[in-house]
């Protein structure tokens, strides 16, 4: 260990310590070391620290859950985005604030408050009413946000697609005929050679939370199941594919949604005549997403906090 640099060695013997498990003797010579030893590292401590947390903490149910949600798959991309305001990706500093606040489970509103927007309800100090209720064009802005993101996302990829695209067999399921709405966005060629819609729909995991019973992405999977069941039969009927863009508020995406996104990035790298990223398209759909959320939790804050 002679060739090591001092604080390194100091803190490998630091991290031994925690991790006594752990075999750290590779890390120890440079000759052997593995790559990128320092994300291997962090993976470690990080992996006994989420183990021990409840037990030195003593976390609440709900706070167990968001934890979950902020462990799922892509509940962190919206932080490696880059600021380009021209891609939209800029937030001001309250919508910032009170995204971290929602995720960090820090009280947002007053007890007891009505909600200033829909005046039927009281808020909730952490902020789940303002993300359902549908009072103020926010609820769409969100869902708007991130179809015109991916559209915008597509695009630069190569890929031929059309928003708000009318079709004419989307069903209304109460109704079981067409209701001539369009799909969000309609990708040409996608599938085999026939075009996909997209539908996108987001969801908050912790709707209706009971407490106990709660599985981190079930929420985004059942959204997902429920758009399958009520447009992919009559899309295949008409020849076309049929791709549910199902996300949570914490940025989670749903199985189908997650493959589709993995496809883009592919594209993505190919047609880029410049270097961009291999989390390019999930940090700026991801960043849509928390923008979303951030203007509905914004619309509802009190004066002196904005």
């Amino acid at each position: 260990m002679g060739d090591l640099d001092s604080d390194f060695r100091a803190a490998l013997d630091g991290l031994q310590a925690v991790l006594p498990d752990v075999d750290l003797g590779g890390f120890a010579n440079k000759s052997i070391a593995p790559r990128e030893p320092q994300t291997i590292l962090a993976s470690a401590f990080y992996g006994k620290t989420v183990k021990e947390i409840n037990g030195v903490f003593g976390l609440s149910p709900r706070q167990k859950a968001v934890f979950d949600c902020l462990r799922a798959p892509h509940a962190q991309d919206f932080l490696t985005v880059i600021p380009i305001e021209g891609l939209g990706q800029c937030m001001s500093a309250v919508e910032y604030r009170s995204v971290l606040k929602y995720r960090l489970m820090i009280p947002l509103y007053p007890e007891d408050e009505p909600c200033p927007v829909c005046r039927k309800v009281c808020l909730d100090s952490f902020g789940e009413h303002a993300l359902h209720c549908k009072e103020l064009p926010g609820f769409k802005y969100r869902h708007d946000l991130v179809r015109d993101v991916l559209f915008d996302v597509l695009k630069r990829a190569g890929i031929a697609a059309k928003k708000e695209a009318p079709v004419n067999f989307l069903t209304d399921p109460k109704e079981g005929r067409s209701s001539l709405r369009p799909a969000d966005v309609l990708v040409f060629g996608w599938s085999g050679g026939k075009h996909a819609c997209i539908d996108f729909t987001g969801v908050s995991p912790l709707a209706g939370f009971r407490g106990s019973g709660f599985v981190s992405g079930q929420a985004t999977q059942k959204a997902e199941a429920g758009k399958i069941s009520k447009h992919e039969q009559a899309c295949i009927d008409n020849q076309h594919a049929f791709l549910p863009f199902a996300f949570d508020t914490f940025g989670c995406l749903a199985p189908v949604a997650s493959g589709f996104l993995k496809r883009v990035q592919k594209a993505a790298l190919a047609h880029a005549t410049v270097s961009v990223g291999h989390s390019y398209v999930f940090s700026r759909v991801g960043f849509a997403i928390q923008k979303g959320v951030a203007a509905q939790l914004v619309a509802r804050l009190p004066t002196h906090d904005l």
